[in-house]
């Protein structure tokens, strides 16, 4: 509670979830969220009730595992947007006062604008590599399995690789997306961890390199990658930040494989469309996954 703002009142903790009717909840696909009086609250999400997914258990397992997850990420990076309480499936945030990092990196244009972008995403390499700092003294994560559940299948090189790569942290959620700016704090936040697992640490800046080229889509039908950074200068920072050195094959792997991973989801949630929508969806799809795999083909590391 100290890095709060003393203005902000303490959350509201009960049994009874009338508190809930006092705030106006917007539903998301697998959240309900709502902010006032500088807090941030989300619940997660298994119906079209907040008041009944407040007192889910699988709603509250969720939110038990990601308030610990974020609050040990909050010791390795400052950068971190802490949770402030937990209460049932409901996880209090301090809200951060400005804009996500997605909208910002589009709007940005001109000499200006081109050195602000550069270090906004050097600040997020420094996060990722802060949060890939904690060798010892780490939660009892599970290991990521490569060799089993990734969406495309390593070859030999590759595997061997993987087997003898020093592992770190793998944080699922660390995209573009999950990055907002706090006025009160001068700095961008990374927030929604996702998933956490013992994994590789290219892993994590193929997923942040796909977000950044993928900022258009599903964008009023934007077919047009985002290329306004240097996928080589993203990789320097991180190293130097982080004092260790990142396997080239290792992140050519898993940008494909990271490729693949957003396109399988992409066609399950196309599959889920009306006909009409799944008919405009389709070319769109394609042309979008074509020119991603011919960037990773001409950006070969």
């Amino acid at each position: 509670m100290s890095a709060l703002d003393s203005a902000v009142k303490p959350a509201p903790v009960t049994e009874a979830a009338g508190w809930i009717d006092g705030l106006a909840f917007t539903p998301r696909k697998e959240s309900w969220v709502a902010s006032s009086a500088g807090w941030f609250y989300k619940i997660f999400r298994r119906s079209d009730d907040p008041e009944r997914d407040w007192l889910d258990p699988v709603c509250m397992e969720k939110a038990r595992r990601e308030y610990a997850d974020t609050l040990f990420l909050g010791r390795l990076s400052g950068r971190v947007c802490e949770p402030v309480q937990l209460d049932h499936a409901c996880i209090v945030y301090p809200q951060l006062s400005g804009p996500d990092m997605r909208p910002i990196l589009q709007q940005q244009r001109g000499a200006a604008d081109t050195r602000q972008r550069t270090r906004t995403l050097r600040e997020a390499m420094m996060v990722l590599a802060q949060l890939h700092g904690a060798l010892h003294d780490t939660p009892d994560y599970p290991l990521k399995d490569y060799l089993h559940n990734g969406y495309l299948v390593p070859d030999a090189e590759v595997a061997k690789r993987i087997g003898a790569r020093e592992r770190t942290l793998f944080i699922g959620g660390f995209e573009v997306r999950n990055f907002r700016f706090d006025r009160r704090q001068k700095g961008w936040f990374f927030f929604d961890p996702q998933h956490v697992f013992l994994g590789m640490p290219e892993d994590d800046l193929a997923r942040f390199v796909i977000s950044l080229l993928m900022i258009n889509w599903g964008q009023g039908g934007s077919v047009r990658l985002w290329r306004d950074f240097e996928i080589d200068d993203l990789i320097s920072n991180y190293e130097q930040a982080s004092g260790r050195s990142l396997d080239r094959i290792l992140l050519n792997y898993f940008l494909r494989e990271t490729i693949a991973m957003r396109r399988h989801f992409a066609e399950k949630a196309l599959r889920n469309m009306s006909g009409p929508k799944r008919i405009i969806g389709r070319p769109y799809l394609s042309a979008y996954f074509m020119q991603l795999n011919r960037w990773a083909a001409h950006h070969e590391l």
